[in-house]
Formats: structure tokens, C-alpha cells, sequence
């Protein structure tokens, strides 16, 4: 894409945003905004719930007394923390799905199961734990040691009401595999998991948000999956459930030293672009466009 078409594209939703956003001072979209939130529901993403070892990138731990604080967020502001397929029923059946809520976590690290699991139960949520096949059990020493779950955690998980899905099969972007090797990262977890856990899975999230129209297609051969995760922020709606179940939208929960105010971001980003989204401007413009402004101007 050239520069001016970019430009052109982000002056158009600077456009939208700040006619949305005078209407919003005018009070006109307020009432709007919150019925939106009535038949939309924010999914967030996690990764390992532990202090960041040596090395590691920042993002991809949030502290155990931390995502402690985002549970007892939720719980004072009456969240409800359903998993992905019971979130797709609740959508399905035009309920109001106002302060409702999904939690994933990516990857399956072994804190997801020691740390993440526990307080999940104490604050009587479920969550949603995607995992890459062919890590599960094992311990590397790679910038320090990185242990992920086993089977038998999975299970006992899945037993106590979390849902296990799958991050593929190796990691790797999927918009970036060959075509004649996506069968085995999309297939091969279904298989391998009602294998060793005797339940089929239903849901994959991508690595690293990567996907396209080959990734989409492969999906659709495997009747058993019921939907997908994009790294599209934004909320799920009866529409993207519908329309778009293997495009589901989340955002991810980042460690900003803010506590709950972190969570409370995340959310609101959430519906945020999911309101504009509904309102005619893609979210993964949106997305494309903060990220081309915080890289240019911030």
C-alpha cells in the first residue's frame, strides 16, 4: 500500500472518529454506545501469569497478585466470565450480554494451570487456555526455564469447567506456512488432544493473530471447529458469530504497572472498536491506523 492511499485511509477514520466523538459530547450516542454493550462481548488475552523472567518480553506476563487485581475488577463490577462457547450460546440467544466477559489465556504455560487456574476457581470464572500442540509437557531451558502443561493438567482443567482449544500445532504465523503444511498445524491438535483428553476441542487461536484466506479455508474442512480467534480487537457479536466465527475479535491485558486500570483499558478498547466497527469502519483499519500513529507520532 502507498503511503497516500495509508494517509487517505487515515485521515478517513480520524474523520468518522471525530464526528462520532462530537455527537458522543452532544450526548447523541451515549444511549447508543450502551445498547451496544448489551449485545456485545469483550474477549481478553493472556499469556503466562508470572513475574517476567530474564529476557522475556514484558508483554507476555502479567504478575499472579496483578491478574488478581483484574479478577476482583470484574467481580466488583458484576462481570459475567464465561468461556467462548458458552459467550457463542449467550449471542445466539439475543440475551443481554451487558458486563459479560471472556477471558484466554495463549500459548499453555504451566503457571496457566499452578497460578492462573486456582484463582480463576476462587472467583468462580472459567477461562479459555490455547495451546500449542507439540509443547504440551515439556521444559525448555531457553532464557531460562519455560514449562508448559500437560495433558493431565489440561484435562483436570476441562473437567472443572475451563475450555481447552488450540494455539496450533508449532507456533508459527499461520498466514506465513506453506499451504501444504496448514492441514498439520490446524488438524493435527484435534486429533492429538481427543487422543490423549477424550474431548474434542471446538476453538483455535492464531499465533501471533496470523491468518488469511488459505488459513480460513483449511479451518473450514474440520467440521469440529467451531471458531477462530483474529488478532482483531474489538467485541464478538451475534453478527461476527454468524458472519465471521473464525475471524472472533480480543484484545490483549498488558502489565502496565496500573493494576485493575489495566484491565478497565482493555475492556474499553474492546468496545470501543467494537461500537465503530458496527458503525461502519473495520476494525482491522482501525487497528492499522494506531498503530501507524503511535509509531509516527508517538
Amino acid at each position: 500500500m502507498s503511503i497516500f492511499k495509508l494517509l487517505y485511509r487515515v485521515l478517513r477514520v480520524l474523520l468518522v472518529i471525530g464526528a462520532i466523538a462530537g455527537m458522543a459530547y452532544k450526548g447523541i450516542i451515549r444511549e447508543d454506545f450502551e445498547n451496544y454493550k448489551m449485545h456485545a462481548i469483550p474477549a481478553l488475552m493472556y499469556h503466562s501469569i508470572n513475574h517476567t523472567p530474564d529476557k522475556w518480553p514484558a508483554e507476555l506476563c502479567v504478575a499472579p497478585e496483578v491478574f488478581e487485581e483484574h479478577l476482583k475488577y470484574l467481580k466488583a463490577h458484576d462481570f459475567n466470565v464465561v468461556t467462548t462457547q458458552q459467550a457463542i450460546i449467550l449471542l445466539k440467544s439475543g440475551q443481554n450480554v451487558a458486563r459479560t466477559v471472556i477471558l484466554t489465556f495463549d500459548d499453555g504455560y504451566e503457571d496457566n494451570y499452578s497460578t492462573a487456574f486456582p484463582l480463576l476457581k476462587k472467583y468462580d470464572y472459567r477461562g479459555n487456555f490455547y495451546v500449542v500442540g507439540k509443547d504440551v509437557g515439556m521444559t525448555f531451558n531457553k532464557d531460562g526455564i519455560i514449562q508448559y502443561m500437560s495433558f493431565p493438567q489440561l484435562q483436570e482443567m476441562h473437567r472443572q469447567g475451563m475450555e481447552i482449544g488450540s494455539h496450533s500445532m508449532s507456533h508459527d504465523p499461520l498466514a506465513m506456512i506453506k499451504p501444504n503444511f496448514l492441514p498439520w498445524e490446524i488438524y493435527q491438535p484435534l486429533n492429538l488432544f481427543h487422543e490423549k483428553m477424550g474431548f474434542w476441542i471446538a476453538g483455535i487461536a492464531f499465533p501471533n493473530g496470523s491468518f488469511n484466506d488459505a488459513v480460513i479455508a483449511e479451518i473450514k474442512k474440520h467440521v469440529k471447529y467451531e471458531y477462530a480467534y483474529s488478532g482483531v480487537p474489538g467485541c464478538n457479536t451475534l453478527k461476527i458469530v454468524k458472519d465471521r466465527p473464525f475471524e472472533m475479535r480480543r484484545a490483549g491485558v498488558y502489565d502496565r504497572g496500573r493494576g485493575a486500570k489495566d484491565i478497565e483499558k482493555a475492556l474499553l478498547k474492546c468496545y470501543i472498536f467494537g461500537y465503530l466497527e458496527e458503525k461502519g469502519i473495520p476494525a482491522e483499519l482501525l487497528d492499522r491506523t494506531l498503530t501507524f500513529l503511535q509509531e509516527t507520532f508517538l
